[in-house]
């Protein structure tokens, strides 16, 4: 009987991590090289991995993403238009919903966001600040953190991206809402 339990026990245990590894986040790493790389990404998840595209191309392309994962898929847009735009966005992945938005407003708006599908909300900040701020971010929410950092430094660093990802019990479609702000801010919105 003791043995059983252990088994038992073990087994639990193996397939809540198990789980936990499908739902995590790995990488996010530009598709091409050049002037447009911003606009193709692949993710790496435990469970496979997925891709992020903009939707349209032009100057306004940026405006609209669409996400693959090996389990759901979804859009991400911004809800206005005009300069300011890019402080708040909405997120549609099968049925789940949610937004994305700056907590300040001005020209530090990018480092802190606020992403929530009226659930859960997680805070998405900067960890240093200055000119590099954008290469080091840190997710915190009820249930653990992730902490999102370039790979590498120089110009090309917004081209690829590691994840640490501690949050096993966060909805997988939240956590790419939370880690999509810093792709975006280090990619497209320091260098506009």
């Amino acid at each position: 009987m003791k043995n059983l339990i252990l088994l038992i026990t073990f087994v639990l245990a193996f397939a809540s991590q198990l789980a936990a590894q499908e739902n995590s986040f790995s990488s996010f790493s530009t598709v091409y090289s050049g002037s447009e790389a911003w606009r193709d990404w692949n993710i790496s998840t435990g469970n496979g991995s997925g891709s992020l595209r903009t939707t349209f191309s032009g100057d306004d392309g940026w405006r609209k993403w669409n996400f693959t994962l090996p389990k759901v898929s979804g859009t991400i847009e911004t809800v206005f238009s005009g300069e300011d735009a890019w402080q708040y966005w909405r997120f549609y992945f099968d049925n789940i919903n949610g937004t994305i938005k700056t907590v300040f407003s001005g020209s530090d708006a990018w480092k802190t966001w606020d992403v929530t599908d009226g659930k859960t909300t997680l805070r998405v900040t900067t960890v240093f600040s200055g000119e590099d701020g954008w290469t080091d971010w840190n997710v915190s929410g009820p249930n653990g953190t992730m902490r999102i950092n370039t790979r590498y430094g120089g110009s090309g660093a917004w081209k690829d991206w590691n994840i640490n990802d501690n949050m096993p019990d966060v909805n997988q479609v939240l956590k790419l809402a939370a880690i999509f702000p810093c792709i975006y801010s280090g990619a497209i919105r320091i260098r506009r």
